[in-house]
This record gives C-alpha cells, sequence and structure tokens, in this order.
C-alpha cells in the first residue's frame, strides 16, 4: 500500500434516487429533497502518536479530531469532558509502535444499521490489505457478537483485532482512520459489493418476511395483530430478527425476495436479500424532517420500494423512541398489499 496519506480508496459517486413507486403527490415533501446526493469519498487517514479512547474518539495533540464523534451535538463533551474523564480515569494502554493499527468506527457505529451500511462498507477497498492491520474495534456486546461475525462472513482477515477495553485510554504511535463514508446518503457500489459476498451461493429465492418491533421497548405497530393476520394470509412469514445471530440471518434474508416492516434496524437486512427484491417499509408522514436511510438502501440495491404511512400515537418523530403507529388494515390491503403480492 503507498505510504501517501491521506489515501483515496475510492471516488465519490453521484446517485439519483427514484420515488417510491407509490408516491402520492401529497406525501412526496418525505423524500424529494433527498433523491439527488454524492456520497463520500472512501480516504484511509494517517495518524501518529494519538491518544484513543475505546469509544473510537480520538485525540491529537489533546484536540479532540471531530469526524470520530458522529453527532455535532456530541461534540462539546466529547471535546472536554470525555478527555478529561479519560485521562483521570482511564488506564494508558500504549500499543505497540512496530505495528499498524487501523479505526473503522466512531463513537456511534454500535448500531445494526449503522454497522452494516456505514462500517462494512469501508474495508471493502481493503481487503486486499486487511492482514497489515490490527483492527481496533469497542468492546460491546453488539461488536463482539454480531460486529465480529459480520466481518468474518465477509471473508476478510487482520493481523490481529483488539477489543478495546472500556476503562482505558489508548496510546497508538501509528494509526489509520477511515472516516465516515455515509454522511448525506449510501454508496450503492460499495453495498453492492457486499451483499454479492454475502450471497455468493445464494439459491433463488421466493419467501416473504414480516418483521415485528413486538419485543422492542419502543416503535410499535399498536394493531400488529391485525394487521399479521392479513399479512400471513399473503404468505408472509413473521420473525423477529433479534432471534437469530447474523449468520443466521443471512440465511433467512438471503431466501427472501418481500420484506415489510415498520421503520427500524429490521430493514437493514434488505443488504442481505437478492437484489431487485421487494421492500415495504411502514412510516409515519413527516416532511422535510423524514429519515430515508431505509429507502436510499433499497435504492443502493436496486430493489423496489414501497411505503405506507400509518397513524401516529404522539406528534413525536418516528425515529428513536419517538412514537408508534396504528395501519388502516383496509386500505393497507387495498391499496398497497393486494397489489405488490398479485
Amino acid at each position: 500500500m503507498s505510504d501517501q496519506f491521506p489515501k483515496e480508496l475510492r471516488m465519490p459517486q453521484k446517485v439519483v434516487n427514484g420515488l417510491p413507486l407509490n408516491i402520492v403527490k401529497e406525501e412526496e415533501d418525505d423524500f424529494v429533497g433527498y433523491t439527488n446526493y454524492t456520497t463520500q469519498p472512501v480516504v484511509l487517514k494517517e495518524y501518529k502518536n494519538i491518544r484513543l479512547s475505546p469509544e473510537s474518539v480520538i485525540y491529537k495533540n489533546g484536540m479532540l479530531v471531530h469526524e470520530t464523534v458522529a453527532l455535532g451535538s456530541n461534540i462539546p463533551y466529547y471535546k472536554f469532558r470525555h478527555l478529561v474523564k479519560k485521562y483521570m480515569e482511564g488506564k494508558t494502554i500504549r500499543l505497540d509502535p512496530a505495528k499498524k493499527y487501523l479505526l473503522i468506527t466512531d463513537q456511534g457505529s454500535s448500531g445494526y444499521f449503522h454497522w452494516l451500511c456505514e462500517v462494512l462498507p469501508k474495508l471493502v477497498d481493503l481487503k486486499e490489505n486487511s492482514h497489515e492491520f490490527v483492527l481496533l474495534l469497542p468492546d460491546n456486546d453488539f461488536v463482539r457478537k454480531t460486529g465480529k461475525e459480520t466481518i468474518d462472513l465477509l471473508k476478510i482477515s487482520f493481523a490481529d483485532i483488539i477489543f478495546m477495553n472500556n476503562n482505558a485510554f489508548y496510546s497508538v504511535p501509528k494509526m489509520y482512520f477511515i472516516p465516515s463514508v455515509s454522511e448525506g446518503g449510501l454508496n450503492g457500489d460499495l453495498l453492492k459489493e457486499i451483499n454479492k459476498i454475502y450471497l455468493d451461493k445464494a439459491t433463488p429465492a421466493s419467501n416473504r418476511l414480516y418483521i415485528s418491533r413486538r419485543k422492542a421497548a419502543f416503535r410499535k405497530i399498536l394493531n400488529e395483530d391485525d394487521l399479521i393476520t392479513v399479512m400471513t394470509s399473503y404468505g408472509f412469514e413473521v420473525i423477529c430478527a433479534e432471534d437469530f445471530s447474523f449468520a443466521e440471518q443471512l440465511n433467512v434474508f438471503s431466501n427472501a425476495n418481500m420484506l415489510m416492516g415498520i421503520h427500524g434496524a429490521g430493514l437493514s437486512n434488505s443488504l442481505l436479500m437478492p437484489q431487485n427484491s421487494t421492500i415495504v417499509e411502514l412510516r409515519k408522514h413527516e416532511g422535510k424532517t423524514s429519515n430515508v436511510a431505509y429507502w436510499h438502501l433499497a435504492n443502493a440495491l436496486n430493489h423496489s420500494y414501497y411505503y405506507f404511512n400509518g397513524a401516529p400515537d404522539s406528534s413525536l418523530p418516528l425515529v428513536g423512541r419517538g412514537c408508534n403507529l396504528t395501519i388502516d388494515i383496509k386500505t393497507f390491503e387495498h391499496k398497497l398489499l393486494s397489489k405488490i403480492c398479485g
């Protein structure tokens, strides 16, 4: 690998997303502002003599490297309080100066969608050189179980993997970092390459899946029993994605060509489905503040994307710990389900 840094591994990509296939005029404001964007380049940066917190936050000469903090609103905390806390309470661990350490996560990486669609794409262009690096990962249940498994199944090998001790503050002589590749939108080429690797031996798919959030603490379908009754009559299998390991999810979703569920991490599994499948997202009409991640993901993989707006139980946004939805079953079946299922 060249010694010239920063090193651009992949150039930006211009993206034009088609609108949902069942878009109606009065709901276009959920999507029209997000149809065109340019992806971030994939850039490998080199840092020498830095401090690294186990949350994947970098400090250079005592100064926060802002691009390692996912949300701008969190910068004030990590800029001062977090740094002081780590200096005062963290055990300093000095890493080997003879080794090359790689960081692909940031402070906001430990979530299923963010991991699949923002972390894994950073590895695609490093696959041939991954053996040169020791990978540094946050130490939490998600990363140890699911995150590590996703990397293994991509058949990417590192010289070693270190799970960073939560009580430590790392002194790293030489480290390489890939900043976000997904700000403003998703890189379809990278996601297609991941999809191709994961589905290498997949057979033609025909299953229909509905992802339930009945085990979740928030963002639910309030009349889900009624919805499931209709869904199963159209051949849908009801699953809770958290019941499966990642390898099991890969097996389940690679055999499906239709996926439906409320806005949430379960829809990230469209990455594991054959391209040109059908995705249906149950949403809330929110206008220009709408979250369009799963529409972008569907477009990136050439999936047919549909949506249906439910009735919210509050004015809170659908994302996060926001509102729940009630689905108008008759309208849903008449206007959408019966049409896409033939």
